[in-house]
């Protein structure tokens, strides 16, 4: 009714006059600020979370490069951060102290867009800016590959961040493409790995034992992590599963009692849905809010998802992962390759998932998947993206 749009108008207006507000101190304290050269800010998934790449990097720093760089990450009010190294300083999204360090810190971290209103940052001469992004290499079509399916203010803020980007990390040949095509970028793009892929390399026993302790799980057991993507209007009728059927298959075909993490898009935990409806089996977990999604990947002993980026950094550690696509033939985002040309078993529903899992050949799978990555992706990952970005940092 009319009172309620006019509430509505009100509140949009109250809400740009807030973004007007704080890129207006921004610029104010910009005026009144140095560069200090061993300073450096990072946020990831719009404040909200210590992962992705930016985690990784910064842990490169402080264990490779100690006392090196003043290391500052900057969180929504909300987030908790005790867990976080104690070496790491902490500032607040939207507070004074966020606006001096976002204007005096030389090297600025992150995996999204950053958009001129919600971040009131506006890049200094001496300031350097890297958008890590949160892939190393997707399936389903981003940027203006899938401008269609995006709104008009996330291309305006896309456009923005390309504007005032210093470097793009690349994992592989094929994403460079992508970048170069699709980023509205025409900057420097350092084709040497990405970040967050830098753990799977590494080892991964203490992790393990850490979240099996933390989890209750038992030491003799395996992990299954289903971790689809979203879709646009946000439901979860895509991801439901009959386990009675599928977790027979998986213990029989791996020789070990599984246990299922469920891990759904963080645009599930923004959007607060509740997904309780898909963990309707006692060895199903939520591990959707759990902070870091290459900390699973690295514990866990095989993958499912659908159009998720995950199964390309999890096919690092020559794991099993199976593509379950309920939705394939309407599908609306674009996708780079179609599922059948890609090494990963595919199934279209439960049936075909028991099937794909009991007929999977490990040696069959590997030869593809190194076929696969060697002449297709052309993948840069060695586990030493950290490195190469931190003689970049030298250079500037």
């Amino acid at each position: 009714d009319r009172k309620y749009q006019n509430k509505m108008i009100m509140y949009r207006f109250l809400y740009r006059m807030e973004h007007v507000f704080w890129l207006l101190l921004s610029l104010f304290i910009r005026c009144f600020t140095r560069i200090n050269k061993k300073r450096i800010l990072s946020w990831s998934y719009y404040y909200t979370k210590y992962s992705c790449s930016p985690r990784y990097i910064t842990e490169y720093l402080l264990k490779e490069h100690p006392g090196k760089f003043e290391l500052y990450w900057c969180f929504n009010k909300d987030v908790d951060v005790s867990q976080l190294p104690s070496e790491i300083k902490i500032v607040r999204w939207r507070t004074w102290k966020y606006l001096l360090i976002l204007n005096s810190s030389a090297f600025l971290f992150t995996n999204t867009r950053t958009g001129l209103w919600k971040s009131s940052f506006v890049k200094k001469k001496g300031q350097r800016y890297v958008m890590t992004w949160h892939s190393s290499m997707g399936i389903k079509k981003i940027e203006q590959d899938a401008e269609e399916t995006l709104s008009l203010s996330y291309i305006n803020e896309a456009k923005y961040d390309s504007s005032i980007c210093d470097l793009i990390l690349s994992g592989c040949k094929f994403r460079t493409e992508v970048i170069k095509r699709a980023f509205w970028y025409d900057g420097e793009i350092l084709e040497k790995g990405t970040p967050r892929n830098d753990v799977l390399f590494q080892d991964h026993t203490e992790l393990k034992q850490r979240i099996f302790a933390q989890c209750d799980i038992p030491k003799n057991t395996k992990i299954l992590l289903y971790a689809p993507t979203f879709r646009k209007d946000m439901g979860l009728q895509y991801y439901k599963f009959n386990w009675d059927d599928v977790l027979p298959a998986l213990e029989e075909k791996f020789g070990s009692p599984m246990f299922i993490f469920l891990r759904l898009h963080p645009n599930f935990c923004r959007a607060g849905i509740d997904v309780s409806a898909l963990c309707q089996c006692e060895r199903v977990l939520d591990v959707t809010y759990y902070h870091d999604m290459h900390e699973l990947l690295c514990i866990s002993d095989v993958l499912i998802t659908d159009y998720s980026s995950s199964l390309f950094d999890f096919s690092l550690l020559h794991k099993p992962c199976f593509i379950y696509a309920t939705d394939y033939e309407s599908y609306d985002r674009g996708t780079y390759f179609r599922l059948e040309e890609l090494p990963f078993p595919l199934a279209l529903n439960n049936a075909e998932l028991f099937d794909v899992i009991s007929q999977f050949d490990k040696e069959e799978y590997e030869s593809k998947l190194t076929e696969f990555n060697k002449r297709i992706l052309c993948s840069y990952e060695t586990g030493k993206a950290c490195e190469a970005l931190y003689q970049w940092m030298t250079l500037c």
